[in-house]
Order: structure tokens, then sequence, then C-alpha cells
């Protein structure tokens, strides 16, 4: 009976406030927390008007309230200064990593408030690399003193890897073709390919370890890590679906009201609702997290401004429909289609009414095609459409209906469009990259034809 109170107790406290003790409020006074971090590493951590922001620092400000801590984040060069300001007793702590054996020897890590899938980048033309021997040959870029990079060492022995100074890096370099790959955070990659508009880019398998996010801590101060885990188990379900919701754009569910936590002690019945409730949250917490990995897959494959298909998902489904072809005998065609002279239109009406143009154009083709089609943005102001079991003219005369929808169509401004079609339909000897050149060069000729017409 003595625990069931206590455990009541502990659950009470945690939904109705924090309260730390004469003796812990004045630990937290002789010791108040100096905080560095970097923002090399979105959405976790970044700067946005000078200043350091993301899941991360969302996190520590919650956890600062509960203990009474006041002060901001150092914001530090590089993430090699941030280990070492730690490792050297300049600062105490950095509020968004994972613990490693080498980092064990100086820190100690918090229990953590997030785990996410490590993901692998490559160009658009390298296949899906389903298990990471594959990539052993091939040189990988990876943070220098990430815990990414301490996994991977861990794990996979045999992997080249190039150690650079930030994801950024790693991106650039894998985009520009210099190195085969890199792995990172799916988080990160996603918000890094979203913003960054990395059209060359896309994520083409995962490895098995999760990334679990903790705070870091200086190793002698292990007396303060028992109130960090409180603070942290103390952030209620409102506030992470908030930061969820605010960083990864994530819907979650309402909280489940709590009429019950008032009424605790007043009977066994009310006993009896109480935990049931509390039973009830925990399995939609563990639900939310299923939910959240979904919706950050959904990040990769999503068009961020026209809501359609983006590169990455146009890839992996021409892949999956060459496959088919190759195996059954079914045919395809895809029609690659750009708006003429955009520039002069964004140059005219503004970037804003070029965006707005895009997405109108995005849902009006959309109406136009079948579901069993497949429509994405190939970049900028380029579209291309795979057309399921459909052959050359009959693609032809679906581009002629698209075509003629666009230029009866009044768009943002009352802006006409004239568009540029290429169609091909697949053929035996085909590969991924030859159909799209073949439609690209169709799209490039009917482009030359237009030129000089009113």
């Amino acid at each position: 009976m003595i625990r069931i109170i206590s455990i009541l107790f502990f659950l009470f406290s945690v939904a109705c406030g924090f309260n730390l003790s004469l003796e812990e409020k004045k630990l937290i006074e002789k010791y108040p927390l100096k905080c560095i971090s970097t923002g090399e590493w979105a959405p976790f951590n970044l700067i946005e008007n000078n200043k350091l922001t993301g899941i991360g620092l969302d996190y520590w400000t919650l956890i600062q309230k509960r203990l009474g801590i006041q002060g901001e984040c150092k914001i530090a060069k590089s993430w090699i200064e941030v280990l070492q300001s730690i490792k050297n007793q300049s600062a105490d702590l950095t509020v968004a990593t994972q613990g490693t054996k080498e980092r064990l020897g100086y820190a100690l890590f918090s229990k953590p408030y997030g785990h996410y899938p490590i993901v692998i980048v490559t160009k658009n033309d390298a296949g899906f690399i389903d298990n990471v021997d594959l990539m052993k040959d091939k040189t990988i870029a990876v943070g220098k003193g990430y815990a990414v990079t301490e996994i991977l060492n861990q794990h996979y022995p045999s992997l080249q890897l190039k150690h650079v100074g930030s994801i950024d890096e790693a991106l650039s370099m894998v985009n520009e073709g210099k190195l085969f790959a890199t792995i990172g955070v799916l988080p990160v990659i996603a918000y890094k390919l979203n913003k960054h508009g990395f059209a060359n880019l896309k994520i083409s398998g995962s490895i098995p370890q999760k990334f679990s996010v903790s705070i870091m801590i200086r190793k002698d101060y292990e007396m303060l890590l028992p109130l960090i885990n409180r603070a942290i188990d103390s952030i209620s379900k409102k506030e992470k679906n908030k930061i969820y919701k605010q960083w990864i754009s994530i819907e979650v569910p309402k909280k489940i009201a709590s009429k019950y936590f008032y009424t605790l002690l007043v009977s066994a019945a009310i006993l009896f609702i109480f935990f049931s409730a509390w039973l009830y949250m925990l399995k939609r917490e563990i639900s939310k997290s299923d939910t959240i990995t979904k919706r950050l897959q959904k990040l990769v494959t999503i068009d961020s401004l026209t809501s359609i298909y983006n590169r990455y998902m146009f890839d992996t489904t021409l892949d999956k429909e060459i496959e088919l072809s190759k195996r059954h005998g079914h045919v395809f065609s895809l029609i690659f289609f750009d708006i003429d002279d955009f520039k002069l239109i964004n140059d005219r009406y503004g970037h804003k009414v070029g965006d707005m143009i895009l997405k109108e154009l995005a849902e009006l083709t959309k109406n136009s095609i079948r579901k069993s089609d497949t429509l994405c943005r190939w970049g900028g102001d380029e579209f291309i459409i795979i057309l399921h079991n459909t052959r050359k003219e009959h693609a032809v005369e679906l581009a002629n209906n698209i075509d003629l929808a666009i230029k009866l169509y009044r768009f943002a401004n009352a802006v006409q469009l004239n568009c540029s079609f290429g169609v091909c339909e697949f053929k035996e000897d085909d590969t991924h990259e030859s159909i799209i050149s073949r439609v690209d060069k169709n799209l490039y000729e009917s482009k030359k034809k237009t030129i000089g017409k009113p």
C-alpha cells in the first residue's frame, strides 16, 4: 500500500508541477550548468536571428524551467569545439547527442528523449542499399567527432570513412560526386534535403542501429544527472507534441483530459480510474513514436512546396516500373514538361507568385491523370509523370490534354502559361539513365519548336 501511495504521489507531482527540495535548489545554485552547442545540426541545433534554437534547445529550455537554471547556450564554431569544451570543463553540457564509448571517458548522458533512424544518402543514380556491406569499396562522408561516426566504426569497421566538418559539407561532397554517400540521423537529413534543395540526392537505405538523443554533461557533475533525468521525465506529452509539430511538422493527438489527477486520493475508485488513464496515455505515447517515424519518412518523399512526390520518389517508382517491365513485359511511358520562360514570371511578379503558380500547376496536372500514374516535381519548374501500363501514343494524347488545360487556366495574378512537353515509351534495352535522357531530349526538341512562337 505504501508503494502504491508513493507511485501515486510521484505521478501526481509530474502532472501538477515540478518541485525541488531545498538541498536540490542549493545544488543547482552551486553548479548553474553552462550550456554549449553548435548550430550545424538542424533541426536539433540551428541558429536563427543569431540565437541557438531547435529540438535540443527546446528540450533544454523546458529542463531549465524545471530546475530554475538561467542563461543561454554558448554557440560553438564546430562540434569538435563542443566536445573539447566539455572535456576540458570550460562548458558543462550540450543538449542533443548520443553517448559513445570514447565520450564516456569524460562525460555522462541523461536518459534519451528521442530515438531516430540512421539513413544512407547517395546521388539519385545509386540503387537501393539494403546491406551496408554493399558500400565497403566506397568512400562515405561522415562528421568528425559525430556519434554516428563512432556507431559506424563500432559496427562496420570495414567501411571507408572520410571525416568532414559538418553534415552540410558531407551532403555537398556527395552532391558534387566527390564521395559515394553520407550517413546521418533521419530528421537532420530530411531537414537538409528539404531546406537546401539537394535535388540530386536521395535516401537509399538505412542501418539497423537507432540514434538516441540525450543531454551530455561533464563527468564530475554526476550529482546533477538525476535532476536532469527527473526533469526529462516531467516533460508532458503536450510539450513533446508541441516541439515535434514545430520542427518536424507532425500532427499529434489531443491530450487526454487531466481531471482525474485532481481527485487521485479521494477513493479507491478514483485510484482505479487514474491508473487506467495513465496506462492509456503510455500506450498512446508508444504509438505516437511509430507515427513520428512514418511522418519523418514521408518528409523525404514529398516535395515541400507543391505537396506532390519529389525526385527521390520518382527515382524509386521508376526503378520499380523498369523492373516490372523487364520481368513481366509491362509497358509504361514518361511525360516530362516545364514552364516556358518561368524566370521571366519570377522576375516580373516575384518568387511568391511564382511559387503559387507552381502549386496550382501541380494541382491542375494531378487532377488530369489517373490515380495509378505518378506525378513528381523534378526540380524548379520541371515536372515528370510516370504513366503505368501506357503506350507512347496514349501518353502523347494525355500530354496534349494537359497542355490544353494549362492554356485555358488562369493562374495566380491572371498569368497564362505555356509549357513544353517531352514524351517517350520504355524500351526493352532501356536503363534508368537512358529513358530519362531520351525524354529530356524530346523535351528539348519540343522547346526548340516553340521558340519564336507567340
